[in-house]
């Protein structure tokens, strides 16, 4: 379980630290709560109730240096060619909030957006969406642990990939 001050990955918003735990009422019903503010928007506050084993699901413990590095130089996923198959990847991917099926689905993402360049076509909106709210989740977590910004993460896993 994890505690106050702790600092955890929740679902598509980032890396969050556990500001406080409290009881508030929703619903009409108390409930235990933590308060987590994401490290890299200040202005925002989740509220995830201690009893909600979906809500809480989407908290992980951050993964190290090693594990991210480890999960860039994966063989890239097998590009499904089917774009109804790859939304319902690309929508489990996000409800998981699972880093491995993130980073898994940004490289598929990656993958036909190089193949509709080739054809002069741009990414669906729904990829493009989805590729942005996965972009943010992963984003935050390797700039958090590899002591980078935001914006530099890009550049960095291109560099990674590249090195693979």
């Amino acid at each position: 379980m994890f505690n106050t001050g702790d600092t955890v990955s929740y679902g598509t918003s980032g890396v969050c630290t556990i500001a406080e735990k409290k009881r508030l009422t929703l619903g009409g019903q108390p409930h235990e709560c933590f308060i987590l503010r994401p490290v890299f928007d200040a202005s925002m506050k989740i509220c995830v109730p201690c009893d909600s084993t979906p809500l809480l699901q989407k908290m992980r413990a951050m993964p190290t240096r090693d594990e991210l590095l480890s999960l860039l130089r994966e063989p890239a996923p097998t590009h499904d060619p089917d774009p109804e198959v790859r939304r319902e990847t690309y929508r489990e991917a996000l409800k998981s909030g699972s880093l491995h099926e993130l980073i898994a689905m940004v490289r598929d993402i990656y993958t036909e957006r190089t193949l509709r360049r080739a054809k002069g076509k741009q990414l669906s909106a729904y990829e493009d969406s989805a590729l942005r709210n996965a972009q943010n989740a992963l984003h935050s977590e390797f700039a958090y642990v590899m002591g980078i910004r935001p914006d530099e993460v890009p550049a960095f896993i291109e560099k990674e990939l590249n090195k693979a």
